[in-house]
């Protein structure tokens, strides 16, 4: 066998989990096309909660907007507090953010930890003591949420099984350049097909901002796991262990998404190790643990491994590329037009599910974009993907990054 023979042959091996993903991203699309929109009225809650909005934050000073953002909710004032977990370090931040909350001693708490351990888990721990609502809120820094945000995330809560609710992400740098659609494409797709999909089998997984927490089910597994780069999934898949009931709201905040490719590659890194690792360190009880309906495995297998393809999309990329330097040069007949046709059919799954949801979000005229970035920053990212997935396997840690926000500069400029 020669050197293009070899190559043919590891390309066309490749080939076959490619296009079970692409397969399986079809029926993920077609699933969601033939869902109804069906609106379950919730039961009335008893009595208005008391709520604790969670605000993490570590140098940035845009927090400050979206604790501004969280005063103005549409909901009694003396049934809800605001925590500002600050772990930052830079002093101006620090004094800044301080001083906002003196402003508002009633509804607003601001707390900082000497040392950042255990980064983002571990500030959210710290607040816990200071917490006194039975619904946890959280918010990144960067989030705008709207006035009727809490009304609407709390609905669910009436059914004492429900320990999570999420909403839907928005983002108001989508179409800065190619990364921030990129970044955006991604999380549409999560946002739109995946958790409308999940919700329907009780395996909405926590996005770790825009969405709440029963206080007492997150205490009843411990709290946050600081050993967890992705403690929202980490906590996701312990709550449903325990039996509780995870619900997703189709409406949504506007956030923003990373504008650099290092600042999105090392996020997409750190929830590609993060998930791999929640899956390996729970997986005899993913596996046995009863309670667990087949619908709800399949969709933590989903989310936990779903980056597996990103080595096979490498292998297939570079042996493809070999074969074209090393085959003979010849004219491109028609019947090799037919089956790269057939082939790329087969392997277009997600430009599919990504035409679906542009779709959905009246976005058509984007659809040029998806097909540019997919072909360029998704090959880079499944190159990346696949260094966190060897890492994870081998459980050599992956450093905690804090995804630069661009609204920082703006609003430090701004006041």
């Amino acid at each position: 066998m020669n050197s293009y023979d070899l190559s043919l042959w590891i390309y066309n091996l490749a080939l076959v989990p490619i296009v079970f993903f692409s397969i399986l991203f079809m029926l993920l699309t077609f699933m969601n096309f033939l869902e109804k929109k069906e609106k379950k009225p919730y039961r009335k809650l008893a009595e208005v909660p008391f709520v604790t909005v969670q605000i993490p934050t570590y140098n940035d000073p845009v927090s400050e907007r979206c604790v501004k953002k969280c005063l103005e909710f549409d909901y009694p004032k003396d049934k809800y507090e605001i925590i500002i977990a600050d772990d930052s370090t830079n002093q101006e931040t620090r004094q800044k953010l301080g001083a906002f909350a003196k402003k508002y001693p009633r509804l607003v708490k601001y707390t900082h930890r000497d040392s950042r351990d255990n980064f983002k888990p571990g500030a959210l721990n710290n607040a816990l003591k200071y917490t006194k609502g039975e619904i946890i809120v959280l918010f990144d820094a960067d989030w705008i949420p709207g006035r009727c945000f809490l009304k609407k995330i709390i609905a669910p809560f009436a059914d004492e099984k429900v320990a999570i609710v999420q909403s839907r992400q928005g983002f108001y740098n989508q179409n800065t350049n190619i990364v921030t659609r990129f970044a955006s494409y991604l999380l549409m797709v999560h946002h739109t097909i995946v958790l409308p999909l999940s919700n329907r089998i009780n395996c909405v997984f926590f996005c770790g901002t825009a969405g709440a927490v029963r206080k007492s089910a997150l205490l009843k597994v411990g709290g946050w796991n600081v050993n967890s780069i992705t403690e929202d999934s980490d906590l996701t898949v312990n709550l449903l262990m325990q039996g509780y009931k995870s619900v997703y709201l189709d409406f949504e905040t506007p956030s923003e998404v990373p504008n650099t490719i290092e600042g999105f590659i090392k996020q997409q890194m750190r929830w590609c190790y993060g998930n791999m690792r929640v899956f390996i360190e729970n997986a005899s009880r993913i596996f046995g643990k009863r309670g667990l309906s087949l619908k709800q495995r399949l969709m933590i297998l989903y989310i936990t491994l779903g980056n597996l393809i990103a080595p096979i999309v490498v292998v297939m990329t570079f042996f493809g590329f070999a074969g074209w330097f090393l085959g003979d040069l010849k004219m491109f007949t028609f019947k090799d037009f037919a089956n790269l046709l057939f082939t790329f059919t087969l392997t277009s799954g997600f430009l599919l599910m990504g035409l679906f949801v542009l779709y959905k979000r009246k976005q058509l005229k984007s659809f040029p974009y998806l097909i540019a970035s997919t072909m360029s920053i998704g090959i880079v990212l499944s190159a990346a993907n696949t260094v966190a997935i060897v890492r994870a396997m081998l459980n050599k840690k992956l450093g905690w990054f804090c995804t630069p926000k661009v609204a920082n500069d703006k609003f430090v400029s701004d006041s």
